[in-house]
C-alpha cells in the first residue's frame, strides 16, 4: 500500500471512530485492515466497504473468489478502455492490438459466465 493510499485509509478509520463506530478484533480478509462495526450492526472494510464475515472456510474460500473476479473484472475493463483510446489516436490499427483486445473480451467474458454460476 502506498504511503498516500495508507494515509486516506488511516483517515477513514478514523472518520468511521467519530461517527460512532466500533473497531472490530477481526481483519478484513482481503487486505488486512481492522474491521469497523457501524451504528447500524453492518461491518465494513475501510478500505473495500461492506464486508461479509464468513463462518467457514468454504464460505471464506467463496467470497475471497468473487472478490478476486471482481478486480479482474475491473483491470480487464481499465485494461480494454485504455488500449481503445490509444488505438483511436491512431491510423492504423495494428493486429496485436486486435489480437489483445479480442482475448482480454474473451477473459471478460469468462469472468462474467464464472459469476453467473
Amino acid at each position: 500500500m502506498s504511503e498516500k493510499n495508507r494515509g486516506a485509509v488511516i483517515k477513514k478509520m478514523g472518520e468511521l471512530l467519530r461517527s460512532g463506530a466500533v473497531m472490530l478484533d477481526q481483519a478484513c480478509p482481503l487486505c488486512g485492515t481492522p474491521l469497523f462495526k457501524l451504528k447500524s450492526g453492518e461491518i465494513v472494510c475501510p478500505v473495500h466497504g461492506t464486508v461479509r464475515v464468513v463462518r467457514s472456510e468454504s464460505e471464506a474460500i467463496s467470497v475471497t473468489t468473487s472478490a478476486v473476479l471482481d478486480e479482474l473484472e475491473k483491470f480487464i475493463a481499465q485494461r480494454i478502455f485504455q488500449i481503445l483510446s490509444r488505438i483511436k489516436t491512431l491510423e492504423d490499427i495494428e493486429v496485436s492490438d486486435v489480437d489483445l483486445l479480442n482475448r482480454l473480451l474473451d477473459s471478460l467474458e469468462r469472468i462474467r459466465r464464472i459469476k453467473k454460476l
